[in-house]
């Protein structure tokens, strides 16, 4: 079965039938900057990542769903301006999903535009004193997209684009001693977000 499968998709890769429509799915890597304030601090944070990420369109229609869902992890993180340790610090788990139109520029060059949602998840476990402790963080945010897809081949494609994320809302929950608290922050900032991948078509 496995076999089968591999020649399939080696023959779909052959023929072009991959890209037979303008939908896509592919990986790529992702490296942010975040500058956020809240709770009277100022964050600069750099993560560096990995997503799923496509757009489904319905036959050759120009407007489709865009999606992604991936992890990153902190490369730098700065609090009013001091530099703090992120070596222990979890993924930060990400999913999104944009409206997308979509510009034709030539045979070779596409542009995607879109605007959506994305949700980002932390969960920190750890022990103080003995005793178990875990802090989460839940951020929403409001996410213009866009992507450049220059076609390699029929079947074969890379995407590359920028993003800006614009936090809607933000929830700490943090459990200690068997006691939890919630706390909702009023989070303001961006976050730029470049991407580079690679992708087939579906």
């Amino acid at each position: 079965m496995k076999k089968t499968c591999i020649v399939l998709a080696i023959t779909l890769l052959a023929t072009g039938f991959l890209f037979a429509s303008p939908s896509w799915i592919g990986m790529q890597g992702t490296a942010s900057v975040k500058q956020e304030t809240g709770t009277d601090e100022e964050h600069t944070i750099i993560p560096i990542g990995i997503n799923i990420a496509g757009t489904a369109y319905l036959g050759e229609a120009p407007v489709g769903i865009g999606f992604q869902g991936g992890f990153t992890k902190t490369a730098l993180h700065k609090r009013d301006g001091s530099e703090m340790e992120v070596e222990d610090y979890p993924l930060t788990w990400n999913i999104g999903a944009t409206g997308k139109f979509r510009l034709n520029m030539s045979d070779l060059l596409a542009l995607e535009l879109g605007g959506g949602l994305m949700y980002e998840h932390y969960a920190r476990i750890g022990k103080v004193l003995g005793t178990d402790y875990e802090i989460t963080f839940d951020t929403l945010s409001a996410i213009i997209a866009s992507d450049l897809i220059i076609h390699l081949s029929d079947s074969l494609a890379i995407v590359g684009g920028v993003d800006v994320a614009f936090p809607l809302t933000s929830k700490g929950e943090y459990s200690f001693f068997g006691v939890t608290k919630t706390v909702d922050y009023d989070v303001k900032g961006y976050t730029l977000i470049g991407k580079l991948g690679i992708a087939l078509g579906f």
